[in-house]
């Protein structure tokens, strides 16, 4: 029900703006040619930004893709042990997906493992944010921590970046926060339904004080997201430098 109020600062996810994710996701995806693994795909709906042209290969974990999201993937299997070949692919995308991994270096491993020398690798993941799609989340990654496991997999980091400045990222935990109280209340705790209508101008307040106030400069230490994107070093440089 919630989502066709996605667009309005009444929604707790507001200030996680779907037209900008739609925008950063093509200008990512888009340039990507040959054959695509898209790693915990769900649904597959990142599909649409492949042309015709591009191999899409579509692959989630068995259980949270029947029990949480009742999809049909091209393939069923754990991001730990790919039943694709080595050196076969040319670009892996892991969309808020290294979270729930529970050996997330392997899985980095095997996602080097597939990819031909020079092969792209997209990743969003989140940093500060609520636990989701439980009991399937597993841990949180610093900036460093994956520059680190992506070096240790063979592979070069092009490009990261945060999503949202710190008083945003704020600003939408406190959104979700008042989120919680209301589904609470209406699951739970029916008698205090009253409040709901100011706990809905509390998401609205605390929404366009954020997103206000995240108009002023500020650093970059706390995101709620990183996007990110990496090339597979050279089997053969790799060798060479053991």
């Amino acid at each position: 029900m919630l989502k066709r109020f996605r667009m309005l600062p009444i929604h707790p996810q507001w200030l996680l703006s779907a037209r900008e994710e739609r925008r950063a996701l093509g200008r990512v995806l888009k340039p990507l040619r040959g054959r695509v693994l898209d790693i915990g795909c769900a649904g597959g709906r990142l599909r649409r930004y492949f042309s015709s042209e591009i191999k899409y290969i579509g692959l989630d974990y068995p259980d949270t893709a029947l029990a949480l999201y009742a999809t049909r993937p091209d393939l069923y299997a754990d991001a730990r042990h790919l039943p694709i070949a080595t050196a076969s692919v040319d670009a892996v995308v892991l969309k808020d997906v290294l979270e729930h991994v529970p050996e997330p270096q392997c899985a980095l491993d095997e996602c080097a493992r597939v990819l031909r020398d020079g092969g792209k690798m997209v990743i969003w993941v989140p940093f500060i944010y609520p636990i989701h799609d439980a009991p399937y989340d597993f841990q949180r990654f610093t900036e460093h921590g994956l520059i680190t496991c992506l070096d240790l997999a063979g592979f070069e980091v092009e490009y990261l970046q945060g999503q949202l400045k710190p008083v945003e990222t704020a600003a939408l935990l406190g959104s979700l926060a008042l989120a919680d109280i209301m589904e609470t209340i209406l699951t739970k705790y029916r008698v205090f339904v009253f409040l709901l209508p100011l706990l809905v101008l509390g998401v609205l307040i605390v929404n366009v004080l954020g997103k206000l106030i995240g108009l002023l400069p500020a650093g970059t230490f706390m995101p709620a997201f990183y996007r990110m994107q990496a090339v597979r070093r050279s089997r053969l440089s790799k060798d060479e430098g053991a």
